[in-house]
């Protein structure tokens, strides 16, 4: 009976082990067998990523401005490899620890010479779980010509990386301008390659057959409106700070967008240096400023044109109604003495356009009043974004009564603020951007189109993906009043005291008005706003030059010379 009990006891024993040992060899074998080969696998085959090129941006006649050139980088493995591994790469390449990055379980370094990168690989020995990575780097080949509306692209920080999907520690993404608006068509999609590697994980030989190659997919390519050519003798010819902004007014496509001083943004794609980015955001020159679409100043005597519409709308004038007070130079409002550029005398409408007289604006912006003059002005698409496909833009200010009486007192201000206003000074700011999205309006017979830079998107086949919808709207001004002021600004350039004469291109009818905003800080600023050919405009132009004096000498001549050099190239394509 004992030996019975013993016998069975020893048939459970090994029976429940066989069941533990079945169990477990299926357990490893069937449920975890894909986790353990794939560690096998891991432990002679290595993952490298093959990063894909982002799309390539050409201007609207295919010059390419935007592409990528091959670089190499180094990738350590830090849970694999000693710390001796690092410190012998510090002294090879004559380099600080601090310079590595961490990536996840690497440390990488960026933009390593190809002199440098053949001393690593003839002691390859000296280097194990060191792996070499040949990258695509963004090239700009304009520079600091195109970094406005272009931008620049920047390693992704941790706050982006929380944001959006699809990025990794180490990638780079679209940091302003058109590289950022328009990151989702440009970004590419990342491939992957596999090679085997020794026990020490150096490299043996890559992996063949099916699956061992997985091809990145590249960004879509993007065309853009802006003229490649005509942006650069823009960009020359502005001597110190200021932007040009410049348009077709029927289709919206922008072809100038200037804002100097710039930088150059290759910068970015090394990877630049702290100090070096504290110098640019220290720099007085502001070149990291947007001014196109960012720099808000006071319009000046550009703005006498909306101040003109709205006097027109409201019945408080008429096309040949003079002032008042003729102009002797100045005019008393109140306690202050306003004083106006010139002795213009008595004026009608046209002429004091023309002539740009201060002294009838005065008057005529206090029979407006102020809140009509906030009121319309921002119907006219003052004191609001223009919708142009950039990450953002200034807004501009167009001042209230609520915040004079915030700022003043109910009766700390008067009359004065609107004659002011009229005039484009005091506290109304406009951008460059703002400006010629009103000026469009009038060119175009009072249909404004938004401005674009995108002209379209084409895959790598080649084959286009997207087109932007051109944005219509129709500003609220009678035909009658866009004749007349479309007629006083042909003046500006063509009347023999036209202030924007210096405007004039031979053999072409242009359109224009100048400004000159008064600066507390320093010089004045100079404007011109100007479209031609008058009668079937094809572009129109916004000139600002920061502390460049006289509208009518600085910045007048100067769109001249542009719309004169863009008719020209047209008749050659032609």
């Amino acid at each position: 009976m004992m030996e019975n009990r013993r016998y069975l006891f020893l048939i459970f024993f090994f029976g429940s082990f066989f069941v533990v040992f079945v169990a477990r060899l299926f357990f490893l074998q069937v449920v975890s067998g894909e986790k353990y080969r794939r560690f096998a696998r891991e432990n002679y085959l290595k993952q490298i990523v093959v990063k894909s090129p982002r799309g390539i941006i050409y201007d609207r006649n295919g010059r390419i401005l935007t592409d990528n050139i091959p670089s190499y980088s180094l990738s350590v493995d830090i849970l694999k490899a000693k710390e001796e591994v690092i410190i012998r790469l510090t002294k090879l390449l004559d380099i600080d620890s601090s310079n590595f990055k961490r990536e996840g379980n690497n440390l990488v370094l960026k933009n390593i010479s190809f002199h440098n990168i053949c001393a690593i690989e003839e002691r390859r020995t000296d280097f194990p779980y060191v792996s070499i990575l040949v990258e695509p780097l963004r090239r700009y080949n304009g520079k600091e010509v195109f970094l406005h509306p272009l931008g620049y692209c920047g390693e992704i920080s941790r706050k982006e990386l929380k944001e959006i999907g699809g990025y990794k520690q180490g990638d780079f993404i679209g940091k302003r301008g058109i590289e950022k608006e328009y990151e989702s068509f440009l970004m590419g999609k990342d491939g992957a390659s596999y090679v085997e590697v020794d026990a020490r994980g150096n490299e043996v030989s890559a992996l063949e057959g099916e699956g061992s190659f997985i091809p990145p997919i590249p960004g879509n390519s993007l065309f853009l409106t802006i003229d490649a050519e005509l942006q650069r003798f823009s960009y020359n010819l502005l001597e110190d700070k200021g932007a040009i902004i410049a348009i077709n007014p029927k289709t919206g496509e922008v072809l100038v967008y200037c804002s100097k001083p710039g930088f150059d943004p290759n910068l970015f794609s090394l990877g630049i240096p702290l100090y070096l980015w504290e110098q640019l955001k220290e720099d007085p020159g502001t070149p990291l400023w947007d001014r196109v679409k960012d720099g808000a100043h006071p319009p000046a005597s550009v703005f006498k044109l909306a101040t003109a519409i709205i006097g027109l709308k409201k019945g408080i004038v008429k096309e040949n109604t003079k002032q008042i007070f003729p102009c002797d130079g100045s005019i008393r409002i109140g306690r202050r003495v306003m004083k106006c550029w010139e002795e213009h005398g008595s004026l009608g409408l046209k002429n004091a356009i023309i002539q740009s007289c201060d002294v009838y604006f005065y008057q005529l912006g206090m029979s407006i009043g102020s809140d009509e003059i906030t009121a319309e002005a921002q119907k006219l698409g003052f004191g609001k974004e223009t919708g142009i496909d950039m990450p953002s833009e200034s807004m501009g200010f167009l001042p209230t009564r609520i915040w004079y009486d915030k700022r003043y007192g109910k009766a700390g201000w008067g009359r004065g603020v609107a004659a002011n206003l009229a005039v484009g000074q005091g506290e109304i700011l406009v951008t460059p951007l703002q400006l010629l999205f009103f000026i469009s309006g009038i060119a175009n017979y009072g249909l404004i189109v938004r401005p674009h830079i995108l002209k379209k998107v084409v895959d790598s086949r080649g084959e286009e993906i997207f087109k932007p919808s051109p944005r219509v709207r129709r500003v609220s001004i009678d035909k009658e009043i866009l004749e007349f002021i479309r007629s006083a600004m042909f003046g500006v350039v063509n009347d023999e005291k036209g202030t924007g004469r210096l405007a004039g291109v031979s053999g072409l009818k242009v359109a224009g008005k100048t400004g000159t905003a008064e600066n507390p800080h320093g010089e004045d600023h100079a404007w011109f706003a100007a479209f031609a050919p008058y009668e079937d405009p094809e572009i129109c132009i916004v000139i600002f030059v920061e502390n460049g004096g006289m509208g009518g000498a600085v910045a007048a001549p100067i769109a001249g010379k542009i719309i004169d050099t863009w008719m020209k190239s047209k008749k050659l394509k032609i």
